[in-house]
């Protein structure tokens, strides 16, 4: 469901550029020439990055000497939506846009990218590429503030952590767990997680199980009894009274209300 490859040499637009996935990016680390759509030509410039829409065949027209082509399904596309609510992140891959990196976000990008490579190429199961694209895209995309801000190692951490918490949420809530998997102590990581994400491990994990308790409730057939045991709760009380002080209201009144 994604396929990441180094993209270098030169194209003509007689011929587009075949994307095994719809969702596709297009990072021009170095290059010269455009890229070809019905929309109109783009320059390909260094540090540029492309999102494409869906529909868009692609045709480039020069050479690039250094770059990456990115093709992702619209199921992972999926997790970073339910991450990211506001319209921009629903609008990027609507129209073709682009945005120019300085040289610092750039060297961050292909170092991220690098990374998401090996990642792939060790056959990392879904949930864990999910977290790490929703996590690249928020970057790339100028939609995380707070991501522009950390050094590429602390980018790469909190990657992993959320990675990590994606895969074993429903069934880990111990700190001690997610510390080890970090290479981490449990007061190093919560000092971590406090710095670059301005929240304890209590709270990413509560919100994390509450999300997927949401989304349950509003998109699936499950009964409250099967969503509790879902999520890890030995009883449908416990989960009960963890989503209400988490909403506000009572699993009952937010299934009606939806």
């Amino acid at each position: 469901m994604i396929q990441l490859e180094p993209i270098k040499g030169f194209f003509y637009k007689e011929r587009a550029l075949q994307a095994m996935y719809p969702m596709c990016m297009l990072i021009v680390c170095e290059g010269s020439g455009f890229l070809c759509m019905n929309s109109g030509d783009y320059a390909l410039l260094k540090g540029r990055i492309f999102f494409i829409p869906e529909e868009g065949l692609v045709r480039l027209d020069g050479e690039i000497t250094s770059g990456y082509w990115l093709s992702f399904s619209s199921l992972l596309y999926a997790e970073f939506l339910l991450q990211h609510l506001d319209p921009q992140a629903k609008n990027l891959f609507l129209n073709l846009s682009f945005r120019d990196l300085d040289p610092q976000k750039s060297t961050k990008t292909y170092s991220l990218l690098e990374q998401l490579k090996k990642e792939i190429d060790h056959k990392r199961d879904m949930p864990f590429l999910a977290q790490y694209l929703s996590l690249f895209l928020g970057f790339t995309a100028g939609l995380d503030g707070y991501l522009a801000a950390l050094t590429l190692d602390d980018l790469q951490q909190v990657m992993r952590f959320r990675a990590i918490l994606e895969q074993f949420y429903k069934q880990e809530r111990s700190i001690q767990f997610y510390a080890e998997g970090m290479g981490m102590s449990p007061g190093k990581l919560n000092k971590f997680l406090d710095r670059v994400l301005g929240k304890s491990f209590a709270v990413l994990i509560k919100d994390r199980i509450m999300r997927e308790a949401e989304e349950l409730l509003l998109h699936s057939d499950y009964t409250i009894d099967e969503i509790a045991a879902l999520l890890g709760f030995e009883q449908t009380t416990n989960f009960s009274t963890s989503f209400k002080r988490h909403k506000g209201i009572s699993v009952l009144q937010f299934s009606r209300l939806s």
